[in-house]
């Protein structure tokens, strides 16, 4: 690249403090919550994503009392 040459530049951070990204942000987490809650299978396959439960179904450690 010469000096003549400009990179993209990267999307900066969304400023969540305008009512425009809250609605998107609530949009989001409402289509999220209907696929994950579809069914226990879809439930449990998100729960083990975030690291909550095994693929065996039990708790992970950080999660047991």
């Amino acid at each position: 690249m010469n000096g003549k040459q400009k990179r993209a530049a990267k999307p900066g951070p969304t400023d969540l403090n305008t009512r425009e990204a809250v609605e998107q942000f609530r949009k989001a987490a409402e289509e999220f919550t209907k696929k994950a809650t579809r069914s226990r299978e879809s439930a449990m396959k998100v729960l083990v994503e975030a690291g909550m439960y095994t693929k065996s179904g039990k708790l992970t450690k950080n999660y047991r009392s």
